[in-house]
């Protein structure tokens, strides 16, 4: 349809548009004066301006005829979903892709099964599932993925390291202590002194430890010995009460368990985007086109 509307401008232009002062609107130019050299040139000018506009004309339509090709093709989730940043590295722990949902999203959107293509390479990749709520020293379920408004995933190219894709929540610091994480998690843990210490008798004998639970940082455990001298009850709340999967029993019903934040892990041995010159694609679980990112 486009090349047809293109075609009839292109038409209108050269045939139908061009007067002269000749007959039935043909310039002639068979007994030459000045007077006719003058219509000429008239003629001449309003031909060259004719072409000029129509080749803007078609360059315009050509732009709405992209426009409407690029509508038809791209997904329900366009202006929804964004691929917003690449982290170039050669560490395949270390590159990763973030992507964001709008806050304009309505509803929640599933991200698993959506793709990722390279278009100077071919590269494809899928989002994987993942776990809401990772636990330590047991399996963990993996679910879909769904970003909510404003939520970000980190689509991280290597493997993970606690082993599974997982949804942040403010407890995830106490997995920095031991383990690397690009980006670094979080480390915005409960403080161990705004827990409950009533376990903890209050006798000038347990003074210097609640001292120390006072100065205990957030997103840490404890791992030196302790003085003999302090309680039971003491030595045991830092020991076992002061640890990610104690933060998780404590606070994973609080209205802002969750921070919003994905990290998904591809499990690749190697880096898999190029470094430079590069555009990756994001397209749903129709194959329809979400978002691009080029560099």
């Amino acid at each position: 349809m486009g090349i047809i509307i293109i075609m009839g401008i292109i038409g209108v232009a050269l045939f139908g548009g061009i007067k002269g002062s000749g007959n039935e609107g043909l310039i002639t130019v068979q007994n030459p004066n000045p007077v006719q050299n003058q219509n000429v040139s008239q003629n001449s000018a309003s031909l060259e301006y004719q072409i000029k506009d129509t080749e803007f004309k078609v360059e315009e339509l050509k732009k709405l005829v992209q426009a409407e090709e690029d509508k038809k093709n791209n997904s329900k989730y366009f202006g929804m979903i964004d691929l917003r940043y690449a982290n170039r590295a050669t560490d395949p722990k270390q590159e990763y892709l973030t992507i964001q949902a709008s806050y304009s999203a309505t509803i929640p959107i599933k991200m698993t099964g959506w793709t990722l293509k390279s278009s100077s390479t071919g590269t494809t990749v899928n989002i994987p599932k993942g776990v809401y709520l990772f636990f330590t020293g047991t399996a963990n379920y993996e679910e879909d993925i769904y970003l909510a408004k404003g939520e970000i995933l980190y689509l991280i190219t290597g493997i993970s390291p606690n082993g599974v894709s997982f949804k942040v929540n403010k407890c995830s610091g106490y997995l920095n202590q031991f383990q690397t994480y690009v980006p670094y998690l979080s480390s915005n843990c409960p403080l161990p002194r705004n827990e409950n210490l009533d376990s903890i008798p209050k006798t000038p004998n347990n003074d210097t430890c609640l001292d120390y639970i006072e100065r205990f940082p957030m997103c840490r455990i404890q791992t030196e010995s302790l003085p003999p001298s302090w309680s039971y009850e003491c030595n045991n709340f830092i020991y076992n009460k002061i640890n990610y999967p104690s933060c998780v029993d404590t606070h994973k019903n609080d209205s802002d368990f969750y921070l919003g934040e994905w990290r998904v892990y591809l499990r690749y041995s190697e880096s898999i985007w190029k470094q430079s010159r590069e555009e990756i694609v994001l397209y749903d679980e129709l194959g329809k086109k979400v978002s691009t990112l080029k560099y």
